[in-house]
């Protein structure tokens, strides 16, 4: 099992079409768009968000039922949305504790923070930095867990993708993305893609 410290989110894979993702923005190469700590994969023989790749293991493994497969890092794109990078994945379990249990053992990536309230409790793991972190000033991406009891098994449900600008994305495409509100996050906004883009999974963007 790699260290930690070389465990590094390369792809997530996401069954939809390119075209719904460029429409909103997104520079697409060969089904995949770059970003600069992890790669979105479009894949067409499956729906929704399916499984992600990392760097730093030898086989394919599954953490929990979640499917981890061994990637190499892929290219950087521009983006005409300015998207940087991928903030979070959320993983909806019906068990919070046995999920980060088992994506510590598999990945070795610690879980650096539980948080519970009366409504939800989430429990938050983080890729290693980019290679390149320092030129890109960009973090690993974070796993966010999400216990849902009435979630028949651990899956991948959504993503956060940072972006330049927020509030010129909502003017630009008004019908495919929701106005920016308070982020649960300190200091940050958020705004949810709408249906209609129809980009296979529950996508939101977020300030830096």
């Amino acid at each position: 099992m790699a260290a930690g410290p070389v465990t590094r989110l390369a792809t997530v894979d996401v069954g939809a079409s390119a075209d719904a993702w460029a429409a909103l923005g997104f520079t697409t190469a060969d089904g995949v768009i770059g970003l600069r700590n992890g790669a979105i994969r479009l894949v067409t023989d499956r729906a929704g968000l399916g499984a992600i790749g990392v760097t730093g293991i030898e086989a394919p493994t599954s953490a929990d039922g979640l499917t981890i497969t061994p990637v190499d890092d892929l290219s950087i794109a521009d983006h005409p949305n300015g998207a940087r990078s991928i903030d979070h994945v959320v993983v909806m379990t019906d068990s919070l504790d046995r999920t980060s249990a088992a994506i510590e053992a598999s990945l070795g990536l610690e879980r650096r923070r539980l948080r519970e309230t009366d409504t939800v409790r989430q429990a938050f793991h983080r890729f290693a930095d980019p290679i390149n972190a320092a030129a890109v000033r960009e973090r690993g991406c974070i796993l966010e867990l999400v216990e849902n009891l009435r979630t028949p098994h651990p899956e991948f449900w959504g993503l956060v993708v940072i972006v330049d600008d927020i509030d010129a994305l909502h003017g630009a495409q008004p019908d495919l993305v929701a106005p920016p509100k308070t982020a649960v996050q300190p200091g940050r906004r958020i705004a949810t893609v709408r249906r209609e883009a129809d980009l296979g999974t529950a996508v939101a963007f977020m300030t830096p």
